[in-house]
C-alpha cells in the first residue's frame, strides 16, 4: 500500500486553480503552481483536467441515425460539405483498424483536438 505524502494534494490544487481560472492552459497552471510551492507536470495536469471534466452528455436526434452525417454536421469542416467521400471513409478504415478499434481512434482523435486547441 501506499504512503500517503504529507506535502499538499496537487490534484486538489489543480482543480481549484481550473475553477478559480477556467480558461488557463497547463503550462500556466504548472508555473503557478510551482510558485506556490507545488510540483508538478503540465502531462499530469492534463490528465486531472481530463478525469474532472468527465464525459459531455449528447442529445440524440434523427440524424443520429446516420454516424457519417452526424459526424460531418459536427466538425468545422461540415461547413464546407455536407458529405463525407469515400476515400476519406476508406482513409479512415484504416485508421481504425490500425488503432485497434473504434474507441481507440476516437480516443486517439480526441486526444488530438485537445493538442491542436
Amino acid at each position: 500500500m501506499a504512503k500517503k505524502s504529507a506535502g499538499p494534494n496537487k490534484s486538489q490544487a489543480i482543480r481549484d486553480y481550473y475553477a478559480a481560472h477556467p480558461g488557463a492552459k497547463p503550462k500556466e497552471i504548472a508555473a503557478e503552481l510551482k510558485k506556490a510551492g507545488i510540483d508538478v507536470t503540465p502531462a499530469f495536469i492534463s490528465t486531472i483536467r481530463s478525469t474532472t471534466m468527465g464525459k459531455k452528455k449528447t442529445q440524440k436526434s434523427a440524424s443520429a441515425k446516420s454516424p457519417v452525417k452526424a459526424a460531418a454536421k459536427s466538425t468545422p469542416a461540415a461547413k464546407f460539405s455536407e458529405s463525407i467521400s469515400i476515400d476519406s471513409l476508406v482513409k479512415a478504415k484504416g485508421l481504425v483498424k490500425e488503432l485497434g478499434g473504434i474507441d481507440a481512434a476516437m480516443a486517439t482523435l480526441s486526444a488530438l483536438r485537445r493538442l491542436a486547441d
